[in-house]
């Protein structure tokens, strides 16, 4: 069993929550949980796997997150071997995509990935690949520092 605090299905309920009190955040999930039961994921080491369906996804609901989220978070609370491997990206849903659209982002991804190594490899050894820049470099991302978009011919050639 995790009883580890910033782990789990407690971690999740209170990074979610938001300013809403247990009761309002009851409410958003459909009246389950409810108050009480909340309040016990939050403050006792969770030792089952919830009895209703209707607990998961109320929480999905409320806390506004995809139902696998509240499994992964509920197996993370349990000790059941979850996999959080945070350098792989996953497309939720991107299956369903025709097959063309699917390659399309495999070959978009992989050239990512290429230029990304390449740039990895240039800044530790310059001369086997020559000067390479970043696609898109931390320091030049302006949307996730809430700044005006960058100027595409302010960009390095």
């Amino acid at each position: 069993m995790n009883t580890d605090p910033n782990q789990g299905i407690r971690e999740l309920i209170l990074n979610k929550r938001g300013e809403r009190s247990l009761e309002s955040l009851s409410k958003a999930c459909g009246g389950v949980p409810t108050r009480a039961n909340l309040d016990r994921l939050i403050n006792r080491p969770v030792l089952s796997w919830p009895k209703e369906n209707a607990v998961i996804l109320g929480l999905a609901k409320g806390l506004g997150v995809r139902v696998i989220d509240v499994v992964t978070a509920y197996a993370s609370s349990l000790g059941l071997p979850v996999d959080t491997d945070t350098s792989s990206l996953t497309l939720p849903g991107a299956g369903n995509l025709p097959e063309a659209s699917q390659r399309i982002i495999r070959e978009t991804a992989d050239n990512m990935l290429w230029w990304q190594e390449q740039a990895v490899i240039s800044k530790s050894n310059p001369e086997a690949v020559g000067e390479v820049h970043e696609l898109f470099p931390a320091d030049r991302i302006a949307a996730s520092k809430g700044e005006p978009g960058v100027d595409p011919e302010q960009l390095p050639e």
